[in-house]
């Protein structure tokens, strides 16, 4: 099954850059892993804020995005991680 997914990269409130993608299961095991240490890292460096995940298809709003990042003033219902643990 493939699914469309748009991410987003965001820094004080604004859109940095946004990509969609069309990708099976498998492309999605394979893609993940690499975005998500490119953007820890942009987080870390302070240059991006937070990512969203949108999954295109996904007809519930509340199941449909999938945000994670520094700044929750942005977010919506953020919860802080304590990464101590």
């Amino acid at each position: 099954m493939t699914m469309r997914v748009a991410i987003r990269g965001f820094a004080a409130g604004k859109v940095i850059f946004e990509d969609r993608v069309e990708l099976d299961e498998r492309g999605m095991e394979q893609l993940l892993p690499g975005l998500a240490e490119q953007n820890a890292a942009a987080m870390a460096a302070h240059r991006l804020h937070w990512i969203e995940i949108e999954f295109l298809d996904e007809p519930d709003r509340a199941q449909r995005f999938f945000r994670f990042g520094t700044d929750p003033a942005g977010m919506v219902l953020p919860l802080q991680i304590d990464l101590a643990d």
